[in-house]
């Protein structure tokens, strides 16, 4: 078991973790998310109040549309990211990492003092599974009609009932697979978790855990708090400017982030492939011709590609696809080539298809 934000998840399972990053890259798995944090924001001024708290714009965002977005602080540092869902003009849900983001929450509602609006922790009414990998649809298609899955477009959701079970179904993943997370009551958990399985027996389905969702993850190049970004970190820096909108209305966050975007960032996210089947670790060293340019923030092996890989932060002038660079592992050297994109589907195409 691995202890992740106070939830204990199967690190990996019988098959071990490379058979489950292989076979969701391959076919399809299913791995336990429970560890998310739902917050339910509702009222007359839902929609500007999470106008208020993102960096992404959600004035016209439709019910039924998810978008990702950064979480700042009024110096632009990031408190989290996460994912925002819209359900009516007056009723959203807020989905991060980290239970405790719901303090920040009401802090900004209350230190704002404008808001009419309730939030509600509801992480302990909602638990995730997320089903992963070029068949997830084969075999989700045996739980609801394939229309309704077809229906459901990249970075949206819909609420049905599949297996007795009432649900809601979005499209999008941590993987960087084509895929479904489920979302539902956690007493429903272990049907659901029972009738997917089942339902992929065919498919050669492998239960997915949290050590092959590291590898997977990594891979596409997705930010894990606490490791990749934290409270001393800004979204421009982490390689998620694209959910900063500059030209929605004030939020918190913005004037910091309009300076560091005028004078430009102090260090950048890149990934690396190394040489070896090496593991970094995060906070290892990151060097070039002996000159410390940045430091590592996650590293695992990556079946995908037979070698270790790694994330980190690098000045920007060391920023340079293709350059070799060296990571100090346990005292010693290892050669790694950078990339200015994530190593896995850097276009996401096979997310969005």
């Amino acid at each position: 078991m691995q202890d992740l934000f106070g939830y204990a998840l199967p690190r990996e399972y019988a098959a071990g973790h490379i058979q489950e990053h292989l076979g969701t890259r391959e076919r399809a798995s299913l791995c336990d998310l429970d560890y998310m944090a739902e917050f339910w924001v509702t009222g007359a001024d839902a929609r500007s109040f999470v106008q208020h708290v993102c960096t992404n714009d959600y004035r016209q965002v439709k019910p039924g549309t998810i978008r990702y977005t950064a979480f700042c602080q009024p110096n632009g540092n990031m408190v989290d990211d996460g994912t925002v869902w819209c359900f009516e003009d007056s009723r959203f849900l807020i989905m991060s990492g980290d239970e405790s983001d719901f303090d920040w929450f009401v802090e900004a509602r209350d230190s704002a003092g404008s808001f009419q609006i309730e939030l509600e922790n509801v992480t302990s009414e909602w638990t995730t599974l997320a089903l992963q990998g070029p068949r997830s649809r084969d075999i989700l298609g045996k739980l609801f009609s394939l229309k309704l899955l077809d229906d459901i477009r990249y970075y949206h959701f819909t609420e049905s009932i599949a297996g007795g079970v009432d649900c809601t179904v979005n499209r999008m993943g941590y993987t960087g697979e084509f895929g479904y997370e489920l979302h539902f009551h956690p007493r429903d958990g272990g049907r659901l978790w029972e009738g997917i399985m089942e339902a992929g027996r065919e498919f050669e389905i492998v239960p997915c855990g949290q050590a092959a969702l590291e590898s997977l993850r990594q891979e596409a190049g997705y930010l894990l708090v606490g490791n990749d970004h934290d409270k001393s970190t800004n979204p421009l820096e982490a390689g998620i400017g694209f959910a900063v909108k500059f030209g929605k209305n004030d939020f918190i966050g913005r004037q910091a982030l309009s300076e560091i975007r005028k004078n430009g960032v102090k260090r950048r996210m890149v990934w690396f492939k190394l040489t070896d089947d090496v593991i970094a670790n995060k906070g290892d060293m990151i060097t070039g011709d002996d000159v410390e340019v940045g430091v590592v923030t996650s590293g695992s092996y990556s079946p995908t590609l037979g070698r270790g890989v790694a994330m980190g932060y690098v000045r920007p002038e060391f920023a340079i696809s293709g350059l070799d660079y060296a990571i100090t592992i346990a005292g010693e050297e290892h050669a790694a080539n950078l990339s200015l994109m994530p190593l896995y589907d850097p276009g996401d195409k096979l997310t969005k298809q």
